[in-house]
């Protein structure tokens, strides 16, 4: 009975706890499957918009590198883990550590990435996106919505619930562009890899993008798939269709940030009956950045999602680059929080943040080893 549910300590609630516990309760000690949809903008490339990446080239590896970092446990796309500016790395390293210690399967989507992962993936036939700017960021955005919701629904015939994330560099610009266009935000709220979040940059390119098309805010609330195509990216289509596959017969847990926020209204927008399957599960990171609020956004959109977090800690560890977490840096990505999430509900919560903490220092050891 959910009603005599205890969220553990590792898990946080922002919202109804009521809606929570009934929501983790469904999922706990059931199967769960990840699913990370990798892509590209362009958008990521405009100089100080993302930190996803040592330069603003090289953030058009990070989605690709990312997903053969969970597969194959390097990457093989680059020389180099994904790293952000002053050597922290990737937030698949903390994935990583959610899907080792539950044994969940791990399935990949290319969702339009300039460079292609050098693993096996799911394809939707999806191109990388163009910069936002241009007011045409995304090609074939209905065939590849309606290809993410074949996929979606057929994950749903084999799990009892699946973790829907992303690693799309500049994704944050994106979402915020797609949540204006639709008018769920009239200001930036929209978190950063950076713990300086360029939160002029981000809305100047995004006004640039809107001018760009022709719209104005609010102006796409009812048609969210137009709204991505103009200034989103790739990534956004995909998942929403997988959103809606899925979570039409079992919970779905949106891993990620602010991005997944976007994805969220603009499901909800094309089929609102999904509302009662959503989980969105991110990190305590990004629900106490002082820069963004993922907790507002949300207000905006459904105040029935409810919003799990998981109160892992990285100020005690060894390594430098994992502390720079606790500093502001990253906070989500890759599904790290629910991933995370996953792996403590469908272990019945012998899984514990003190458990993925461990294992997270090993993985960083070992990938600093091979590097």
């Amino acid at each position: 009975m959910w009603k005599e549910f205890e969220i553990p300590p590792s898990l946080g609630i922002y919202g109804s706890k009521e809606t929570a516990s009934e929501a983790l309760s469904r999922i706990w000690g059931k199967r769960g499957a990840f699913t990370c949809t990798v892509a590209s903008t362009l958008t990521s490339t405009i100089p100080g918009i993302s930190d996803a990446g040592n330069t603003p080239e090289l953030t058009l590896f990070t989605g690709p590198a990312d997903a053969e970092i969970l597969l194959h446990g390097k990457a093989l796309c680059m020389n180099e883990i994904p790293i952000n500016p002053g050597n922290i790395p990737t937030p698949a390293t903390l994935t990583m550590a959610a899907l080792q210690l539950s044994d969940m399967p791990c399935y990949i989507i290319n969702g339009g990435c300039k460079i292609a992962p050098q693993i096996p993936f799911f394809d939707v036939g999806a191109t990388y996106g163009e910069k936002i700017t241009t007011g045409q960021s995304v090609k074939n955005v209905k065939e590849i919505f309606e290809k993410g919701k074949i996929l979606g629904k057929n994950l749903a015939k084999g799990n009892d619930f699946i973790v829907i994330s992303e690693s799309i560099a500049g994704g944050t610009t994106t979402a915020l562009a797609v949540l204006m266009a639709m008018g769920v935000l009239k200001e930036n709220l929209v978190s950063s890899s950076s713990p300086k979040n360029p939160k002029k940059l981000k809305t100047c390119v995004v006004n640039e993008g809107l001018k760009a098309a022709g719209i104005k805010i609010g102006d796409l609330i009812h048609d969210p798939l137009k709204a991505i195509e103009y200034v989103g990216d790739p990534m956004q289509a995909v998942n929403a269709g997988m959103l809606i596959g899925a979570a039409k017969t079992i919970p779905t847990i949106m891993g990620g940030g602010t991005q997944m926020a976007a994805i969220i209204a603009a499901a909800l927008e094309l089929d609102p009956s999904i509302e009662g399957n959503i989980l969105h599960g991110t990190t305590r990171w990004l629900v106490e950045d002082k820069y963004s609020d993922i907790c507002g956004i949300m207000d905006r959109i459904n105040r029935n999602i409810p919003l799990i977090y998981t109160n892992i800690n990285y100020s005690t560890s060894q390594y430098e680059g994992l502390r720079a977490y606790e500093n502001g840096f990253i906070k989500d990505g890759v599904g790290c929080g629910g991933s995370s999430i996953a792996a403590i509900a469908t272990s019945s919560g012998r899984i514990d943040c003190d458990a993925l903490f461990n294992k997270v220092q090993n993985i960083y050891r070992d990938i600093i080893n091979v590097y």
